[in-house]
């Protein structure tokens, strides 16, 4: 190895043109390998920072609320603050929540606009893919309430709601038709079976429309003669 590299030095110091060659590819191509290494981490780090951005959409758009529950005392200070726990629903709350699902679902009016508040709560109380959600589509598809108000209207009045289990609640209410005239057309008597479930909301959107996050998953009636 000695003797060629003594041969390369004598072949170089004969020949001043290929010696100045040689040094100067030697310092081009040393060059030319760091720019290729820079160009490297410049990809890669091009490539993190695409990553970074990539998950700070990502998160963005699972930004989540969680409602929380505030006492204060009668001088207005808060004394004790919690998150609103889907488990800590009270038994009377889903007692009222049923109960304002069957004069919601069942109630007539005259009125397009206040029929469809009626129509908006049954939909933000019905979660998509359920038994029930199917069941009052086919219901309004049957008994369109903004037809049906064109020439009667329903009052319904909720005589009970019970809990069969932790889930599932019985209810009883009556309901009287009446012509726009007011005369009274009929007046029939239900009872119905209603399965509840509590999911906690997760978006501003759900916290507006159902901030117990109190749901209707199944129901079914008919009429007691």
């Amino acid at each position: 190895m000695a003797c060629i590299g003594n041969e390369e030095s004598k072949i170089l110091a004969a020949d001043p043109f290929l010696a100045g060659r040689t040094e100067a590819a030697e310092r081009y191509g040393h060059l030319s390998k760091n720019a290729a290494q820079w160009r490297r981490i410049s990809a890669a780090l091009l490539l993190c920072c695409a990553a970074c951005v990539c998950a700070v959409i990502y998160m963005a758009g699972r930004v989540t609320v969680v409602p929380y529950i505030v006492q204060v005392d009668e001088h207005g200070y808060e004394i004790a603050v919690e998150p609103a726990a889907a488990s800590k629903v009270d038994a009377r709350l889903l007692t009222a929540h049923v109960g304002r699902y069957v004069w919601s679902l069942k109630t007539v009016f005259n009125d397009p606009e206040a029929q469809l508040h009626l129509m908006n709560f049954i939909y933000s109380s019905t979660p998509t893919n359920t038994a029930a959600e199917k069941k009052y589509q086919e219901y309004f598809n049957l008994n369109n309430p903004v037809v049906i108000g064109e020439s009667e209207t329903v009052s319904v009045s909720v005589n009970s709601v019970l809990p069969m289990s932790a889930d599932t609640w019985q209810a009883e209410w009556t309901e009287e038709r009446y012509t726009l005239g007011g005369d009274k057309v009929s007046t029939k008597h239900y009872r119905g079976i209603f399965s509840t479930a509590v999911v906690a909301p997760n978006e501003m959107r759900e916290v507006l429309q159902n901030p117990l996050g109190i749901f209707v998953t199944d129901f079914n009636f008919s009429e007691v003669l």
